[in-house]
């Protein structure tokens, strides 16, 4: 990448909680060392000091290599039981534990962001969204399933970045430009549909949401000026649409069902 696009990255991805130190090989395992940052506080909350602790993640699998109820994540082992029961629950005993892992996934996403493996920084962002779903459909409690879907606009710009990379990367500049787009569209959507939520919580809770757009709306600008990333034929077809030109809407409807088509027999091939 370049360097302007590194930077952007840095602002976004480098937390001065988790200091990442470097990669490393151990009996043919992959890991990811960092140090983390804790704060010490007084019993009034003052704080009395910093303590570093040197960690490491695994750099694939569940991150901390643990394999809860033999499955490679608690995610997994909760998708296979949904899969078994028709109206699953989730235990309100695993719903902390779904949390902790989603917090270890976040943490390596961004480590992943940090060191250019952009494939794997969005396999991490696919799998906390999956969290986010199953929690949608499975935990009973309306305030523990918003404290999981509060944070899928994060989990959606992280994903909707680190594939747009992985593309530009690959020099599919149409793909990049696509997924940015749908996911600013996307995002905006999510906020509109959870307004009541957000408002409850404050300005800065109805803030992130906009925040999310904002950041991966500055990507879009960022590539087009270092990469001549295209106009994605999706906003192609808004603008058209938006100006009352359906003959131009017609004709972009056509190439992106053609594309697709072509595409699909790509992927039959």
């Amino acid at each position: 990448m370049k360097k302007a696009v590194n930077r952007l990255l840095e602002s976004l991805y480098r937390d001065p909680r988790y200091l990442p130190t470097g990669r490393m090989k151990r009996f043919g395992q992959d890991f990811i060392s960092f140090v983390e940052v804790c704060h010490l506080l007084s019993p009034t909350s003052d704080e009395r000091g910093r303590m570093l602790l040197e960690c490491e993640f695994r750099a694939d699998g569940r991150p901390d290599g643990e394999k809860p109820f033999g499955r490679e994540s608690l995610l997994d082992h909760h998708l296979d039981a949904s899969r078994a029961e028709e109206n699953y629950e989730l235990p309100e005993s695993d719903v902390p534990a779904l949390m902790a892992e989603s917090w270890d996934y976040y943490v390596r996403r961004n480590f992943h962001f940090l060191f250019g493996d952009f494939v794997a920084a969005r396999d991490d962002a696919e799998h906390n969204q999956e969290i986010v779903s199953l929690a949608n459909r499975s935990v009973q409690s309306p305030q523990q399933r918003w404290g999981f879907l509060r944070w899928w606009p994060w989990m959606e710009r992280d994903r909707a970045i680190a594939q747009a990379l992985s593309d530009v990367e690959n020099s599919r500049l149409d793909a990049a430009a696509s997924e940015l787009y749908r996911s600013v569209k996307a995002i905006a959507q999510f906020a509109r549909e959870h307004a009541e939520e957000y408002a409850q919580e404050g300005e800065d809770a109805v803030a992130m949401p906009r925040r999310m757009r904002e950041h991966v709306a500055a990507l879009i600008e960022l590539l087009r000026k270092e990469y001549s990333l295209p106009v994605s034929t999706d906003e192609q077809l808004d603008e058209a649409l938006a100006r009352g030109d359906e003959q131009e809407a017609e004709r972009i409807r056509r190439h992106m069902m053609s594309e697709a088509l072509s595409d699909q027999s790509e992927e039959s091939e």
